[in-house]
């Protein structure tokens, strides 16, 4: 049948016995006719509406967290970057003794008729002896059978250290209070505001200057500030030596890593004690020369450091 022509087979189909529809049939039939001529084809799956959907979603959940995350950063952040104010600046001032003659004009350092204390020549970041023994006085209508509690503040990073708690006992000089204590030495260089506190009510603040810590170049300490070591002449220095049997002279090598120029210094022993801590210390002293500023290598006792001589115009 498959070599018919359309003709003959339309001829043949003619011939096929007629079988008529019932009319339940023939709307049956119509019906299904319709219905498949109404049809709507079926669109396309649409990947990147799909995408978007899933992206709305994903940013639906994530959103919360981003919120509670970025609010928890700026609430660390506020903290830590909060303005410390620099306090009231301490004066030097004179106490009065029993015959009422001025005393301790150029050591007693704070805020007359408030708060003062004996204070070291200078501030040294780390060290533990400019802040061994503290002769802190104290003015004014306090409950002065609770401690003196004193802190610090630094200024610029706001980090804060408590250095004392010590019982207070009655006036002298003139003063309605006095103690002597040690502080806990400053951990870095930089302005700090001295907290006095008293039965939780503070008495007076004010701010002190803290130095570099001394050049340590091993078990040795140069008793100098690193910010205060410029070219020039330094006679009647000190080198602290922590250890026994040690020499009476130690020389101090300091050697110019720009040229490679060593110069060799000559340094005495002037005394030895023990630390309350048990460690034994020997004090040597002498002199020594920097032509220029620059990096430096400075050795004692087979021990060396690194050290950079700094411009009179490198600021704090």
């Amino acid at each position: 049948m498959s070599n018919l022509s359309d003709k003959e087979l339309l001829e043949m189909m003619a011939d096929f016995p007629k079988h008529e529809l019932s009319t339940k049939q023939r709307t049956d039939m119509l019906k299904r006719i319709s219905e498949a001529g109404t049809v709507k084809p079926r669109k396309p799956f649409n990947i990147q509406r799909l995408g978007a959907v899933a992206a709305l979603f994903i940013l639906a959940l994530i959103a919360p967290i981003f919120y509670f995350t970025n609010t928890a950063e700026e609430k660390n952040l506020g903290s830590s970057s909060s303005v410390i104010t620099k306090a009231q600046e301490g004066d030097y001032f004179a106490l009065m003794n029993e015959e009422g003659k001025p005393i301790y004009a150029d050591s007693n350092f704070g805020i007359p008729n408030k708060v003062s204390l004996l204070a070291p020549l200078d501030w040294i970041a780390k060290d533990k002896g400019t802040v061994a023994k503290m002769m802190i006085f104290l003015w004014g209508k306090y409950d002065y059978s609770k401690s003196l509690k004193v802190d610090a503040v630094h200024v610029k990073t706001g980090v804060k250290e408590h250095l004392a708690e010590t019982p207070l006992s009655g006036g002298i000089y003139g003063t309605d209070a006095h103690t002597v204590t040690s502080f806990e030495p400053l951990p870095f260089s930089g302005v700090w505001n001295l907290q006095f506190t008293v039965g939780g009510k503070q008495i007076g603040e004010f701010s002190i200057y803290v130095k570099e810590p001394y050049i340590s170049i091993g078990k040795s300490t140069l008793m100098i500030s690193a910010e205060d070591l410029y070219a020039g002449f330094y006679e009647h220095e000190v080198i602290e030596v922590e250890g026994s049997n040690l020499p009476d002279e130690i020389e101090l090598e300091i050697f110019q890593l720009e040229t490679a120029e060593a110069t060799t210094f000559t340094f005495k022993k002037a005394a030895d004690y023990t630390t309350t801590d048990g460690k034994h210390i020997t004090d040597y002293g002498g002199g020594f020369t920097i032509k220029k500023s620059g990096k430096y290598r400075f050795t004692v006792l087979q021990q060396s450091q690194a050290v950079e001589v700094r411009k009179p115009t490198d600021g704090k």
